[in-house]
């Protein structure tokens, strides 16, 4: 149901995800309460409701390092306050070649520069912590103790509960339609109940960021695919704190759901999915079932999960999910328009890095620096050639398997 909104504020943040609903937490933390979180549906809907949650500490970037530590130590402490679903179960990212264990070794010395825990271990070592792998190929790996999980709706719900409980609003069932301005900034935004006066607009709406933000002539480049993971039966040898896994050289990763695997890939030749295509309204809903594009991961997860055959599909959940063409976040003010910033093409990573990455931007409004080198997240880094739609849908065929690059 629609709520009443108001007209005047500071800052209107446009999306109730949980990008939209780390900033607001950071931009109340940052002492910046005047905010109003704009939802065109329910808090995470769209495609923070089915994320897996997993989070990750490894990188071969330190920024990006020091981004994912930052959230590691932000959600354990929601997770005193709100039980989030926060586990500290680790992760294996496991090589195949010895080629992949020469990057592992960039990955660690990055790590260790960064004070974050890192072993690399053999493949005996991934078998005690995952009986149920295997691991006869495995040429060595990484052990991150730090990594973990948690539950994507109840972090943002914890993130909207303490914004608000500082002076942030949330209005569900409010579309935006464009950002309102004059002499090339902004000064509110038009929405489905009237306008809303404001400074700073935030575009945190995922995989319509780029639809919303062509209305102002503010070019995002990012795009959503096909996106999957598998979820089966109960698995003898799966245990609730199993570590979460990555096997880069697959594109697949896994990790325990409800006594079972979740299995998930980043695949090759991903298929684009138009937003314009998509019905109304699209919140809580999925794609359809696609097979034929899942069975090459499937392949790989009966490679890695033997046991895999033997147990029962509950889903094949198909989620829209948003990549940008090199498969990095975009971080930014828009160079044409004034005080409408960006934070969206996330690239599957949005749980993860919605705590330092937030931020990063609430810095940035609160106090003009977002205390972090941002300039690799930049806007200016894609040409106009980027944002054509057909141009787009081509290059983010790439970009999922793209992100399963080590670096990321």
């Amino acid at each position: 149901m629609a709520q009443d909104i108001p007209k005047q504020t500071s800052i209107v943040i446009m999306g109730g995800g949980v990008i939209g609903a780390s900033v607001a937490w950071h931009l109340a933390d940052a002492g910046c309460t005047d905010v109003v979180i704009l939802e065109r549906g329910q808090l995470a809907c769209g495609t923070t409701w089915h994320s897996a949650g997993n989070i990750i500490r490894m990188s071969s970037d330190p920024k990006t390092a020091q981004i994912y530590s930052y959230g590691v130590e932000l959600l354990s402490a929601l997770h005193e306050r709100h039980n989030i679903g926060w586990r500290k179960c680790g992760r294996v990212m496991i090589a195949r070649t010895q080629e992949r264990l020469r990057e592992f070794e960039t990955i660690a010395k990055t790590l260790d520069a960064c004070g974050v825990p890192i072993e690399q271990v053999a493949a005996d070592v991934v078998k005690d912590k995952i009986p149920v792998m295997h691991t006869d190929d495995v040429a060595g790996a990484l052990w991150s103790p730090d990594d973990g999980r948690v539950n994507p709706n109840d972090l943002v719900e914890a993130y909207v509960r303490e914004a608000k409980g500082r002076g942030a609003r949330l209005c569900e069932g409010v579309s935006v339609n464009h950002a309102l301005t004059q002499n090339g900034r902004v000064t509110g935004v038009s929405t489905s109940q009237g306008d809303i006066g404001c400074d700073v607009v935030v575009n945190c709406t995922g995989l319509w960021a780029r639809d919303l933000g062509l209305r102002n002539d503010v070019a995002i480049p990012l795009y959503p695919v096909e996106h999957f993971y598998l979820l089966t039966e109960s698995m003898e040898g799966v245990y609730p704190g199993m570590p979460t896994w990555r096997d880069p050289d697959g594109l697949i990763y896994g990790r325990e759901e409800v006594g079972g695997l979740l299995l998930g890939c980043f695949d090759r030749n991903a298929l684009p999915v138009r937003p314009a295509d998509l019905p109304e309204p699209f919140e809580f809903a999925l794609l359809n079932e696609n097979w034929d594009q899942f069975m090459p991961y499937l392949e790989q997860g009966l490679h890695r999960i033997p046991l895999l055959k033997d147990v029962g599909v509950k889903t094949l959940l198909n989620g829209p999910e948003s990549f940008t063409p090199d498969s990095e976040p975009i971080l930014d003010v828009a160079p044409n328009l004034a005080g409408y910033f960006v934070l969206a093409g996330l690239s599957s990573a949005g749980v993860t890095r919605s705590a330092g990455m937030a931020r990063a931007l609430a810095r940035w409004i609160a106090d003009g620096d977002p205390g972090v080198d941002v300039s690799a997240f930049s806007l200016s880094r894609f040409g106009p050639e980027d944002n054509d739609e057909e141009t787009l849908r081509r290059k983010v065929r790439d970009a999922p398997s793209g992100h399963f690059d080590t670096g990321h």
